[in-house]
């Protein structure tokens, strides 16, 4: 019987089961050979959700920089099991791996399942009140404040047109990315910040940049933050 790949996203926060489907669980639970971003994660999260077969016996196979190697453990698979793509946290292939592996099952015609699950970018768009009509996620912008700037401002003309504009930082450099903000772009321009989503100390703010301005920014210091522009 032909494999399909199945698509599992997985919590923002580890542990927050309750985030996740029950058809997600119920489908995870029948499977048992995996592809993820990290195999230490994803024995976790597995075991978490109470899989019935011992973590010991699963098939995880890690995601490698060699597109060879990963795709050879999908052929080898495949033809007789299902294979779940697991990333770090939130949806497979958007803004994390797994685009590579639903390609090379699109080529080779094999079903492709998405199950219902968290992503943060869509969860910091729905609590930022910009539109959810148009919008457009830029992944990490420019590091250097120069280049930051520019690309800032670009996205600050693109939001005022109505377009929100969602990208992201890492978390050590979220008072970095908050001071660029404050000091590149115009005190009426909107900034979301939403911060550890999902998590028991979740914070989500829509306020204008001389607002921005007042904030602590050292608050948000190593938590996971979506920032928008409206």
């Amino acid at each position: 019987m032909q494999g399909r790949i199945l698509l599992f996203p997985c919590p923002i926060v580890e542990g927050n089961i309750s985030s996740l489907s029950p058809s997600l669980v119920t489908q995870l639970h029948k499977t048992s050979h995996f592809i993820v971003e990290k195999a230490k994660t994803a024995r976790h999260f597995i075991k978490a959700t109470g899989h019935p077969q011992a973590i010991a016996e699963l098939i995880i196979h890690e995601i490698v920089d060699n597109k060879a190697e990963n795709e050879a453990f999908l052929r080898q698979y495949i033809e007789h099991h299902d294979i779940g793509v697991i990333s770090e946290a939130g949806c497979p292939g958007v803004a994390d791996p797994g685009a590579e592996l639903v390609a090379w099952a699109h080529r080779h015609q094999i079903p492709v399942i998405p199950y219902v699950g968290p992503s943060s970018i869509l969860m910091a768009l729905m609590s930022s009140g910009f539109s959810g009509q148009s919008f457009v996620f830029h992944g990490y912008l420019p590091n250097k404040r120069p280049e930051l700037t520019t690309v800032l401002r670009k996205l600050e003309a693109n939001a005022l047109r109505g377009q929100s504009q969602i990208f992201m930082e890492a978390p050590y450099r979220n008072a970095f990315m908050i001071e660029s903000c404050t000091q590149a772009l115009s005190d009426k321009t909107l900034l979301c910040v939403a911060c550890d989503i999902n998590g028991p100390d979740e914070i989500i703010i829509t306020q204008s940049i001389k607002s921005w301005k007042a904030v602590d920014a050292s608050q948000y210091h190593k938590r996971p933050c979506i920032y928008i522009l409206g």
